[in-house]
């Protein structure tokens, strides 16, 4: 039996659902899928939800801990902890992603992409992970899936939590949470994370820079506050994040030769206002927020690393409005619709090595209206939805989206879903020095998908069919030296997924296969693996709660000189004893089989690492 047919007999065999118990329980509500609450056995996009106890389970440390179990979701990575960290899905860029905290994007406003090394885990609460289109209901950059990340906590979840660990390469890790109850309406959480490592090499050249080591600290704080008056909620958060991480630009090749060691620090502040309103017929929320950040690079190159200097200073301010209205008009139908407006500001002073970025625009202001129609009768449900966005860089798009699913037999549901799609330039493809293109038109994409589940108490499944057709993909063209308009890709995969539950131990297992081709040029999508398997398992048996995951990766092609990286599997475990009701033991072991492979060309992963923690909750 040859290697295709290898995976696609696992794939058949074990076609994940991060929890098989949500997926079947009709009461399990999820927000992400349409911006409205609906029964997550209702939703006719693939979901997965993670809770904030399957994270301790599974001691994850970064938000790549958890990113790695996910269905059909692939890291790009250079190198270690705090290294830049990227999430690619379904065959789609980086940029292809949303990422939402509460509902509000995280992607960089400056080049579009996600950065999950600076998601600090221990806010967590909740994770709601979307494959698929959504544009016609979040617009730019939602052409692949969106993840939702949720840090508020409900009402009367009391509670404290701390957690300190030490792991290879010195890394040190504490966190603290604080829920409380303020009276009968209101509910206050707290939160306030540390973590310092030594590091390792990651970009490590011979005879050039094998003595030095990349480390990485990080310091995060939270406070959030939600007040409920009677069918109203008034809510106000502060964030606060700051990284700091080491890397490694050096290079040895027909360029020269050059030892550079570099540094970034990242902060962040964010600021939010809102309130909303439930009743069983109408449903409104309005949300204020304003971001802060400040990016820079420090280059320092040998001989003379006392001479560091900031060469590449990203200061952006966004300022976000969202106000989103449901209606249930009558017992089978909902309407929804709202606006979202969002102005970047890319802050005079940024620079790209050295050179200031002059921005023809250097204020982006972006409203997009969109309306959602959803039926749910007689075992049919259907959605449409519709969104214009109108952009002061670019003017106007209008993106659409459609879906009808069938339930019969009670247990089986059949579907089918098609949605265009479309992402923005960002501030580095327009105004980066000497390569921007002010003129550049979004990104434009459309999707069809088909799925076949079946829900059966204890387990579940799901087989989905798709395919992904870009267009306009904004790349460097090396002919003129610049960003242009001219990439077209065609993705078409197969996922399989299935969630079961064995002696209180959840099972979740995942696979795809699929060709992402870029028609440019006739080769196949950078770092995207052609199948990919993967199975995690979580639960408590006695006084132990119990975590192990294992992932399989076949060869991916990278574009410099048509080389690929080779396939890798890797095994992940660990167990924690519940020494009382409220301490708890920990240790982990990833990559226990000591495994070296790369996400990046060039840059090392971390091998066999081990960590052991302590854990308090009242």
């Amino acid at each position: 039996m040859n290697r295709l047919s290898l995976w696609a007999v696992a794939l058949a065999a074990a076609p994940t659902v991060v929890c098989a118990a949500e997926i079947s329980d009709g009461d399990t509500i999820i927000v992400s899928s349409t911006r409205y609450e609906e029964p997550l056995s209702s939703a006719l996009s693939p979901v997965v939800v993670i809770t904030g106890d399957d994270i301790r389970k599974m001691q994850a440390t970064s938000f790549a801990d958890i990113a790695r179990t996910l269905p059909d979701l692939q890291l790009y990575v250079n190198g270690g902890r705090g290294q830049q960290s990227k999430i690619m899905v379904r065959g789609g860029n980086a940029t292809d992603t949303l990422v939402l905290v509460n509902g509000l994007k995280l992607n960089s406003a400056y080049d579009g992409a996600a950065y999950i090394e600076r998601i600090p885990v221990h806010m967590i609460e909740r994770i709601e992970y979307i494959r698929g289109v959504r544009a016609s209901i979040y617009g730019s950059q939602a052409s692949a899936a969106v993840i939702n990340i949720i840090t508020r906590p409900g009402f009367n979840e009391d509670n404290i939590h701390a957690r300190v660990s030490y792991g290879s390469y010195k890394n040190r890790q504490g966190s603290l949470s604080f829920k409380h109850s303020v009276g009968e309406n209101g509910e206050l959480k707290l939160a306030v994370g540390a973590e310092k490592e030594k590091g390792y090499n990651v970009h490590p050249i011979e005879d050039l820079n094998g003595s030095d080591h990349h480390g990485f600290q990080g310091t995060n704080f939270m406070a959030d506050y939600q007040h409920r008056l009677g069918d109203f909620t008034l809510f106000a958060d502060f964030s606060y994040n700051q990284t700091k991480s080491q890397f490694d630009s050096s290079y040895d090749n027909d360029w020269g030769t050059a030892h550079e060691y570099d540094a970034n620090r990242y902060d962040n502040y964010s600021f939010e206002l809102g309130g909303k309103y439930d009743s069983e017929i109408y449903k409104t929320r309005l949300t204020l927020n304003y971001q802060k950040t400040d990016d820079y690079e420090q280059i320092m190159l040998n001989p003379f690393r006392e001479k560091k200097s900031d060469n590449t200073p990203i200061y952006t301010r966004t300022t976000a409005v969202n106000w989103s209205n449901e209606l249930a008009a009558g017992e089978y139908v909902t309407i929804g619709g709202g606006v979202d407006y969002r102005r970047d500001r890319l802050v005079p002073g940024s620079k790209s090595y050295y050179t200031p970025i002059e921005a023809e625009h250097p204020l982006i202001q972006n409203t997009g209206t969109y309306l959602l129609v959803q039926l749910d009768a007689a075992g049919v449900q259907a959605e449409a939805s519709g969104r214009y966005d109108h952009n002061t860089q670019y003017g106007g798009h209008f993106t659409y989206q459609g879906g009808l699913g069938y339930t019969f037999l009670d247990d089986f549901k059949v579907g089918l879903r098609y949605g265009t799609s479309f992402r923005a330039p960002g501030y580095m493809e327009l105004y980066y020095p000497y390569a921007g293109n002010g003129s550049l038109n979004p990104e434009k994409s459309n999707s069809l998908e088909a799925m076949l589940r079946g829900d059966h108490g204890s387990w579940n499944w799901r087989v989905s069919l798709f395919r992904n057709n870009y267009k306009d993909r904004i790349v460097y063209y090396y002919e003129t030296y610049s960003y242009k308009n001219i990439a077209r890709a065609d993705v078409r995969g197969i996922e399989g997924e299935l969630g079961f539950e064995v002696f209180g131990i959840k099972n979740r297992l995942s696979g795809s296969i699929k060709s992402s081709r870029d028609r440019t040029n006739h080769r196949d999508v950078p770092y995207i693996p052609k199948r990919d398997f993967k199975w995690t398992l979580l639960g408590s048996v006695y006084d132990f709660d119990l975590s192990a995951s294992f992932q399989a990766v076949s060869s991916r092609y990278v574009s410099d000189g048509g080389r690929r990286l080779g396939g890798y599997g890797t095994v992940n475990l660990g167990v924690g004893y519940n020494i009382s009701d409220n301490f708890k033991v920990t240790a982990k072991a990833d990559n226990i089989f000591d495994r070296r492979y790369e996400y990046a060309r060039g840059y090392r992963t971390p091998e066999a690492t081990y960590a052991v923690g302590f854990e308090f909750n009242y």
